[in-house]
């Protein structure tokens, strides 16, 4: 896996830019993609069709309409999925109360948490994980991505209010505002809204406590397409597999590079002798990711249920890999900084497979060794197999189809940047330490026996008997 392989890949990846779920750009990327897994040596590469209600925008912008604030209004990015105002716009009061007529106006700030919650919820917790002699776990980790389920909240809130259109002030410099594609539940909402940095959000403050109008315009079409899951095999001793998956619509160069990272281990593990490769490997490349989170992947396991999913003994989900970290100054400009942005796995509480990733995240040398419960409750599908999961592509790994499983993920400032280049932002020798890394993990659970790999931690949840109330 040489470095500068890694690097003319990613090069590649980011010079596309965004590649919205289902459009020109994601399908072309899919298309090059499945020659790329044939040429390193996966085979049987097939495509699934995955239906798609897919919401693609053409054209939008913002005007306030009179006053000392009259003209044209910069406009961050438009909200993914949000609305159509057809040609004519809208023109209605801006309002920061959710008012039927009005197109409301809501700033939100990115949440924040204590770094010491994330080190609770390791698996071996207190012992685990490790961190440098510098770390400061009351430093609190937030993040523009972070926000992403409170301007849902609000989008929904002013909807049933009555309002016309919103704008979400995001709580951040322009350059860091700038293109966030959030939320990406993929939920059509019918009310159009774009998105704006604080300073703007400050001028249109004043315009909504004046009293005056704005004028908002977001067109965009619906239709209903089909994208493509992506999977092929690397042949090994069994029919047994191991799975190794990402997803391939994304922002920018590192949201999502999981399948450049994939393919140096496809590389790899497909000229291993079939002999010495105790289980086969199952390599999927997932769609719907930026329209309704882990919809492609839950298709995925949903169609192959009693077909490779069954046969799969333990799988690994990869996203995000050699992020450095972009925070803001003394100043509140964002730089670069030193060192790699927050980074974590996911493991589901299978105790071999924690293991394995524990000496995975340690063999990349990139942030501390965190491996984490699932710790979000599972209050809406009810699948989950011990009432939790983690966020992430993968975690319908664990929550659908209860397999032992781990997550790779990262999420820096610039995550759902769309379009951001971010070679800049990118360690490619990190990325290839990581990929590394988790091809010797696809190697050890290989040879994991499988009862071995269903045997769950005591400390899961799901041994817990339920008290009688």
């Amino acid at each position: 896996m040489p470095r500068r392989q890694i690097h003319a890949w990613q090069e590649a990846v980011d010079d596309i830019g965004l590649r919205a779920t289902g459009s020109r750009s994601h399908h072309t990327y899919v298309d090059r993609l499945a020659e790329r897994m044939q040429q390193v040596g996966i085979r049987h590469v097939h495509t699934d069709p995955v239906p798609l209600k897919q919401w693609a925008p053409s054209d939008w912008q913002l005007d306030v309409i009179g006053g000392q604030e009259a003209g044209k209004v910069k406009v961050s990015w438009y909200v993914p999925y949000s609305g159509d105002t057809s040609p004519q716009a809208i023109t209605a009061p801006l309002s920061l109360l959710p008012l039927k007529g009005t197109i409301g106006l809501v700033t939100v700030t990115p949440p924040s948490l204590p770094y010491a919650l994330l080190d609770i919820v390791d698996w071996d917790a207190p012992l685990q994980p490790q961190h440098p002699a510098d770390y400061n776990p009351l430093a609190t980790y937030d993040r523009a991505w972070f926000a992403g389920s409170t301007v849902a909240g609000q989008l929904d809130r002013f909807k049933k209010a009555g309002a016309l259109g919103v704008v979400i002030v995001l709580n951040l410099p322009e350059e860091a505002a700038r293109g966030q594609y959030l939320p990406y539940d993929g939920i059509l909402r019918d009310l159009p809204s774009l998105i704006v940095d604080r300073d703007t959000g400050k001028q249109l403050t004043k315009v909504a406590l004046q009293g005056g109008k704005v004028r908002l315009r977001l067109q965009a079409r619906v239709k209903q397409i089909t994208t493509p899951n992506l999977y092929g095999i690397i042949p090994g001793a069994s029919d047994e597999l191991v799975m190794i998956q990402s997803h391939t619509d994304g922002t920018n160069g590192l949201e999502e590079n999981g399948p450049e990272a994939i393919l140096a281990m496809a590389q790899y593990l497909a000229r291993i002798p079939r002999h010495e490769l105790p289980r086969s490997i199952l390599i999927v490349m997932s769609t719907g990711h930026m329209s309704g989170h882990a919809m492609g992947t839950e298709a995925f396991l949903r169609r192959h249920t009693d077909g490779l999913v069954a046969r799969t003994a333990a799988a690994i989900s990869l996203e995000h890999l050699g992020a450095r970290p972009w925070l803001p100054d003394s100043n509140g400009d964002f730089r670069l900084a030193d060192g790699y942005e927050t980074a974590l796995c996911f493991s589901s509480p299978h105790r071999e497979v924690i293991k394995v990733a524990r000496r995975a995240q340690e063999r990349s040398q990139v942030d501390s060794n965190r491996v984490l419960r699932p710790f979000m409750p599972d209050t809406i599908s009810g699948e989950s197999p011990n009432g939790f999961w983690w966020p992430g592509d993968g975690e319908g790994l664990w929550r659908v189809s209860a397999l032992p499983s781990l997550q790779y993920i990262s999420g820096p400032a610039y995550l759902l940047s769309a379009g951001k280049p971010v070679m800049d932002f990118i360690d490619t020798a990190a990325v290839r330490r990581q990929a590394i890394a988790f091809t010797d993990a696809a190697l050890e659970l290989t040879r994991i026996p499988r009862a071995e790999l269903n045997t769950r931690r005591p400390d899961d949840p799901g041994n817990i008997p339920t008290l009688p109330l």
